[in-house]
Formats: C-alpha cells, sequence, structure tokens
C-alpha cells in the first residue's frame, strides 16, 4: 500500500495534524485562495471579516469548473499515457455581487467523482470506498476539524482544492479515486459540497480527457 493512503487512513483513525495534504492553492493561473482560521460555514451563513461583512452563500452564485492535468507540478492538458497520476484542479467563481465564503476539508468529505471510459462506469478503488464509509460512520470530518475558509471574490475565478483523480507513480500528497486508467476516453463529472462536512452538493463542469499507451 503507498505511502499516501497509509497517511490518509491514520488521518481517518483519529490521527490529527495532517492538514497539509489538501489545500494546495495558486496552481493555475487563476487568483489564488484567501484562508482564515478555521470556521466550518453551512451555504447560508453569513461572515463578518475586517473588510466587511460578507455576502450570504447561495449555491446557485458559485460556478464550479474543473480542468485536468493543471495540479502541483505540470500544466493543464487532456491528454494522459497509461499509468500516469491525473489530477483535477477545481476553481470556484462567485457570480455574486458580494463576497463570500466557502468551505475546504477534504476531497473525501467533499467531492463525488464520476468518471466513464468509453461510455462506462468506472468504479472507485475499494481503498477510497472503505475511506467513505468509514468518514461516514465515524463522523471523521466533524472529529478532526480540517476545515479552512476559502474567501471568494465577485467575478474573480479562484482555484480552491485540486484532487488526483487515478493513481499514479508521482501521487505523494493524495491518494487517487480510481487505479491506475487504462487507455481510452474518459468523460469527468463531479459535485462539490460548498459547506465542510455535509449538505448540498453543486454540479462542477463535464470534462474530457483521453488516455494513451
Amino acid at each position: 500500500m503507498k505511502i499516501a493512503a497509509l497517511v490518509l487512513l491514520a488521518m481517518l483513525t483519529g490521527l490529527t495534524g495532517l492538514t497539509g495534504l489538501t489545500g494546495l492553492t495558486g496552481l493555475t493561473g487563476s487568483t489564488p485562495a484567501d484562508r482564515q482560521a478555521c470556521v466550518p460555514l453551512e451555504p447560508t451563513q453569513q461572515s463578518n471579516a475586517s473588510s466587511g461583512q460578507r455576502g450570504q452563500i447561495n449555491g446557485n452564485q458559485i460556478k464550479i469548473s474543473m480542468a485536468s492535468g493543471g495540479g502541483p507540478y505540470r500544466p493543464a492538458r487532456d491528454t494522459f499515457h497509461v499509468g500516469e497520476a491525473i489530477p483535477i484542479v477545481i476553481t470556484m467563481t462567485n457570480t455574486g455581487s458580494q463576497p463570500v465564503y466557502v468551505c475546504e476539508s477534504s476531497t473525501l468529505y467533499q467531492d463525488r467523482p464520476q468518471l466513464l471510459r468509453d461510455g462506462k462506469p468506472v468504479p472507485y478503488t475499494s481503498f477510497r470506498q472503505s475511506m467513505m464509509q468509514t468518514a461516514e460512520r465515524d463522523k471523521t470530518c466533524e472529529r478532526d476539524d480540517l476545515p479552512q475558509q476559502v474567501l471568494l471574490r465577485p467575478n474573480e475565478p479562484t482555484v480552491v482544492d485540486w484532487f488526483n483523480l487515478a493513481e499514479g507513480p508521482t501521487s505523494l500528497y493524495d491518494d487517487g479515486w480510481y487505479e491506475a486508467l487504462p487507455a481510452g476516453k474518459y468523460t469527468l463529472t463531479s459535485r462539490r459540497r460548498l459547506s465542510c462536512c455535509d449538505g448540498a452538493f453543486v454540479e462542477a463542469n463535464p470534462i474530457n480527457f483521453v488516455v494513451v499507451p
């Protein structure tokens, strides 16, 4: 089992202080996310900051977009080779008129990717499925106190997070949702929570990429 997988498993079984595994920002040309102390926000809550009152979060005003490639070590692209890790970068745009905060906790709690290969669903890794079951049963998101606030200014695309879609030899920061992908044409859709640990999801844009030998 990969070191990254062991670290994530340890986090789910009660070890804290491992928040550095997620939340890398500024990974593309978009505006980097601004962060404050960990205060989980629900989608309908408001937050006050020194710069003035922030607007109320409405899921309809948050546009979520994904890009394949990106990540901390390569530019965005839509062609990969068999065995490569495939990072997915998540950008949010606040289309409202007031700044709002959204939560960032972990891809495990906030993202639900759905991947098709040549039109057929691809299953999550067994390890990822086990992590999801453990997180749901033990409420590890609430217990580990991982979340951070991310400030979204009006109409400024902001990189808020990234995750590894598929495992590869350089999967150092986050274990993939899927095993290394074989050659084929892929379509990825995903939903993202604006709140930290539970609540409604917002749909992201679908993206397409190919894996070649």
